[in-house]
């Protein structure tokens, strides 16, 4: 496998967590190696964003039987175009699958990893609706830290997925912070790029759990390079409900961090964002938001609070009283964030249906949710690559927030889609404007004869040619995040038949122009 590798140039190797890939596979509910029920497998999405066809290899690493470790064929993708794997396509043969990959190419990758039980191109089960997105990694971290840690709060756990991406076997030591107390669960001689899950679910591992006792953050150590994925799930079969984040590296943290998504009871929605300090001292966070769209565009507001060391804060977008920190943002609200304050700060939203929403009927009383992390300030460029969007591609859609984070307006944002089954076929935007912190939504992009430079994308775009990759390129500097549901977007209003799709969503890769 190794020869393999080398009969190309490597000029980067992404790892990938493969966390729960299955064919055919029934996992048992009550394992603490994979989320409950059954029918979970994974696609995954890459990405050319060098300068020339990139040709490349995925090996894939069985958590715990080398002898079902596969390698895939040499594989060329088109500068700046986008192919999609699915398990067939990375020889992992018939049975059950769980754990890592990497992929080796003589040009730089950006890859998304979609995990789902959906009922879909042969694989998941019936009545599937859980699907959640994550990136895959380019630069490891011998520690990682991760904002939210879930064991039985309110129904939810996290299970975290942590592969060992260096050239040893090492030992990995997981340590959470929950409201309760504190525990560490060590994992031993862990294979190089092969991958373990640490739940603290697990037997002996004397993690507090309940509601708020089991709530709070995990960080896990090694003396070689790790990426990790976390996943929060209930304990439902089948799953109708997953979320999915990366783990931060100590290079993701700063003392500004931007969150292109947040969402004040916006269509029966609301985002709770989570600050998480990883510095060594007691920080003084303001998160200032900047309206989008709704009751709150084009106003600004604020809210603060003081982080301990090591531990994080949650800014719940509810107008309902009673919350530990108030929601400055009226109800009916669309905005993007920027918090700012000591110096080594990360942060994780989340988004998720109201309750009384659901009660009423809407979304068909079906649960939804997703998860993005922010963007650190020293991460923002003008260059941005997404591998995976969707017009109307089988009943689902894909909306673009993108936001500017420059100190001055922005007057020429420009978004090009590339076909993915037609590499050749590309589409460019006419120069957007975006106001210094704001965010502006691209979505149904088909339908907008007057967004085009240049030939039009048609509008009998659907299904097999509605999957596309992006590029996005800003005089600011700009992130975004790429949020995935069911299409139409019928935003799920009672008396309206409920979105099909558990919500999803990963973040664009910024890059430093022409590529790296």
């Amino acid at each position: 496998m190794l020869q393999n590798k080398k009969q190309i140039v490597m000029a980067v190797v992404l790892t990938l967590i493969l966390s729960v890939a299955g064919i055919g596979a029934a996992f048992a509910q009550d394992s603490i190696d994979n989320i409950p029920g059954s029918g979970w497998w994974t696609g995954t999405q890459i990405q050319n964003v060098g300068t020339d066809t990139a040709t490349l290899t995925i090996s894939s690493y069985h958590k715990d039987d080398p002898s079902k470790d596969a390698v895939t064929g040499q594989i060329q993708i088109n500068k700046d175009a986008s192919k999609t794997f699915l398990p067939s396509d990375l020889n992992l043969g018939a049975g059950e699958f769980q754990g890592s990959a990497t992929v080796a190419s003589n040009q730089p990758l950006r890859a998304m990893v979609n995990t789902t039980n959906q009922n879909a191109a042969g694989y998941g089960v019936p009545g599937g609706r859980a699907v959640a997105q994550y990136r895959g990694v380019n630069n490891p971290a011998t520690s990682l830290n991760f904002p939210l840690a879930k064991n039985g709060h309110y129904g939810k756990y996290t299970t975290f997925y942590i592969q060992n991406a260096g050239t040893a076997a090492a030992n990995i030591s997981a340590t959470f912070k929950l409201g309760g107390g504190e525990c560490t669960i060590n994992k031993n001689n862990v294979g190089a790029n092969r991958m373990v899950v640490i739940s603290p679910q697990e037997p002996g591992s004397g993690c507090p759990s309940g509601n708020n006792t089991g709530l709070g953050a995990m960080s896990v150590t090694s003396s070689q390079a790790l990426a990790g994925v976390v996943l929060e799930h209930g304990t439902e079969n089948p799953a109708v409900g997953l979320q999915a984040v990366r783990g931060f590296a100590p290079a993701d943290a700063d003392a500004t961090v931007y969150a292109p998504i947040i969402k004040s009871e916006w269509y029966g929605k609301f985002t709770g964002l989570q600050v998480s300090n990883a510095g060594g001292s007691a920080a003084n966070v303001t998160v200032t938001y900047k309206g989008s769209d709704g009751a709150c565009k084009g106003q600004q507001f604020q809210s603060q609070a003081n982080i301990p060391a090591g531990q994080s804060a949650t800014f719940v977008h509810l107008v309902s009283g009673g919350l530990p920190i108030a929601n400055p943002l009226p109800a009916g609200c669309l905005a993007s964030a920027t918090v700012t304050g000591g110096d080594q700060l990360v942060a994780i939203v989340n988004e998720e249906w109201m309750s009384s929403y659901l009660a009423g009927g809407g979304n068909g009383g079906f649960p939804a949710s997703t998860t993005y992390s922010g963007f650190a300030a020293n991460s923002a460029t003008d260059r941005i690559s997404l591998p995976l969007y969707k017009e109307d591609h089988y009943g689902a859609g894909t909306g673009l927030q993108v936001q500017n984070v420059g100190n001055a307006q922005a007057s020429n944002v420009v978004l090009t889609f590339i076909q993915s089954n037609a590499p050749g076929n590309s589409y460019k935007t006419k120069p957007q404007s975006i106001g210094a912190g704001a965010s502006l939504t691209f979505l149904d992009v088909r339908k907008r004869a007057d967004l085009w430079d240049g030939p039009a994308m048609p509008s009998t775009v659907k299904d097999a040619t509605g999957v596309f990759a992006v590029v996005v390129t800003g005089d600011q500097n700009v992130v975004a995040v790429a949020n995935e549901t069911s299409y139409p977007f019928n935003l799920g209003l009672p008396g309206q038949p409920p979105m099909t799709l558990d919500s999803n969503n990963y973040e664009g890769f910024n890059l430093t122009p022409p590529a790296q």
